[in-house]
């Protein structure tokens, strides 16, 4: 018995002791090979007893050449081939991986695979980022097509009131997001990547909170009280009108441009003077009606609807002139005045009346009828000019140089008020048969007085 008993111990020890050689060799053989232990897995690929280059190789021929599935629910959505992503495999971080792992636990990796990726991690990168996004984008297009989308927050105007409806989060995938999951899973050796959530298009909740203020912006704008003030009438946009034209797109609250340019409009038809008959009371032949000139002042409608716009959008009461152009423009509800001169071509007579008073009357020749007829309309007097030479075409196609002392240009023609030596009397019928040419010649001795009493701006009605 104690014969064997002694076997059985020595036994035991040889055993031991070849375990003990077994396992050295074995430790120092994955210490000193450079080689990673049996089991090992990386990026989902199998390298035991690899060195990193045979590691690098596997590894790079697995990745970039096996199918690839996206799901959802136990459901493949769409799958594609990993070559189409142009991603490579780097190898540097292997070297880690080999230097960081325990030879001496080899045993442990013969009866069960050890997932170095756990803690060591290795990157991939595109060789043809191009590719990789053009992959990403078309499959996000399939998986989007039956998808719902996200819903921002809105604004709803109904009778002066406005509401809110809150952001909806929708189904639909963010290509972003799904490309940067893929290339998580590809980087790990996944086969498939489940869809959940985080891969959404979301609404941000912001949208709701600024909804909300745009919501208090909007509803001051339909409460505004905004008033202009147009040539001595004032004008109240009914609110009816401000909360037609509000606008909510892109998060942004703004106002139909079309509406307000529309309304503004609308004021310059009704409230302009340029372009309008004047109906005037004349000295010798009573009221009429003049059309025609040049005088007159109208609302800029492009600028007046950018300015109008930006003075609503600021949600609070305003009154406000619009910008004008043209020339007469007044606040007393006046078309032409109590300044201005008068031509009545008829009477071959010319007036001049200054804040309503009658200061200075003369007979004139106007232009020769009927083709060089003075032309009838209300204009203003745009410059002054001291000896100046008027140079023009005779019917006959003749030219002529004209000098004067005085030349008060009224129209964009050539035609003018000017002293006239040539002209041997005024008035009468003689402009009949030796009339101007379209300007109203005016006595010598009088023209002196013409030119200081009458200022730029000033309307010239001639008729």
């Amino acid at each position: 018995m104690r014969h064997q008993a002694k076997h059985s111990w020595r036994f035991l020890g040889l055993f031991v002791v070849l375990l003990a050689i077994i396992y050295g060799i074995g430790s120092y053989h994955f210490a000193s090979n450079d080689r990673f232990l049996p089991n090992t897995k990386i990026a989902g690929v199998n390298v035991g007893n690899k060195t990193t280059k045979q590691a690098t190789t596997l590894i790079t021929s697995k990745l970039t050449n096996r199918e690839f599935s996206i799901t959802q629910n136990g459901k493949t959505l769409t799958s594609f081939n990993t070559n189409q992503t142009g991603l490579k495999f780097q190898s540097p971080s292997l070297k880690s991986a080999l230097k960081n792992q325990n030879s001496w636990a080899w045993p442990l990796h013969l009866v069960g695979r050890v997932e170095a990726s756990k803690t060591t991690k290795f990157t991939s990168t595109t060789t043809n980022s191009s590719e990789f996004n053009k992959l990403v984008a078309t499959e996000a297009a399939k998986l989007n097509q039956n998808r719902t989308a996200a819903k921002p927050a809105t604004l709803k105007l109904r009778n002066g009131k406005v509401t809110t409806t809150k952001a909806t989060q929708g189904n639909q995938i963010d290509a972003t997001k799904l490309a940067a999951s893929l290339k998580k899973a590809l980087n790990n050796g996944k086969t498939s990547l489940n869809l959940n959530s985080t891969v959404y298009k979301t609404e941000p909740t912001s949208s709701s909170t600024k909804a909300a203020s745009d919501a208090k912006l909007a509803q001051a704008i339909a409460n505004e009280k905004a008033v202009y003030h147009i040539g001595g009438y004032t004008v109240t946009i009914p609110k009816t009108e401000l909360a037609k034209w509000i606008t909510y797109n892109n998060n942004q609250v703004s106002l139909n441009q079309s509406l307000v340019k529309a309304y503004v409009t609308k004021l310059d038809n009704k409230y302009k003077t340029y372009g309008k008959t004047k109906t005037f009371k004349s000295t010798l032949r009573g009221t009429v009606k003049v059309s025609g000139g040049l005088f007159g002042w109208s609302i800029k409608l492009d600028d007046e609807t950018a300015a109008l716009t930006k003075e609503i959008l600021k949600g609070k009461n305003f009154e406000r002139t619009p910008v004008i152009q043209g020339t007469g423009y007044n606040t007393k509800k006046q078309i032409i005045g109590n300044t201005y001169v008068e031509v009545d071509k008829t009477n071959q007579k010319m007036f001049i009346y200054v804040d309503g008073k009658l200061k200075l009357k003369t007979n004139v020749v106007t232009g020769l009828p009927p083709k060089q007829t003075t032309t009838t309309g209300v204009w203003s007097v745009w410059a002054k000019k001291r000896n100046a030479t008027l140079r023009g075409n005779e019917l006959d196609g003749s030219s002529y140089a004209s000098k004067v002392s005085y030349w008060m240009p009224i129209d964009d023609t050539g035609i003018g008020i000017h002293d006239a030596s040539w002209q041997p009397t005024f008035g009468g019928t003689w402009y009949k048969t030796h009339g101007s040419n379209g300007c109203i010649n005016t006595p010598p001795s009088v023209m002196p007085k013409v030119y200081k009493l009458v200022a730029l701006g000033t309307p010239v009605i001639v008729f």
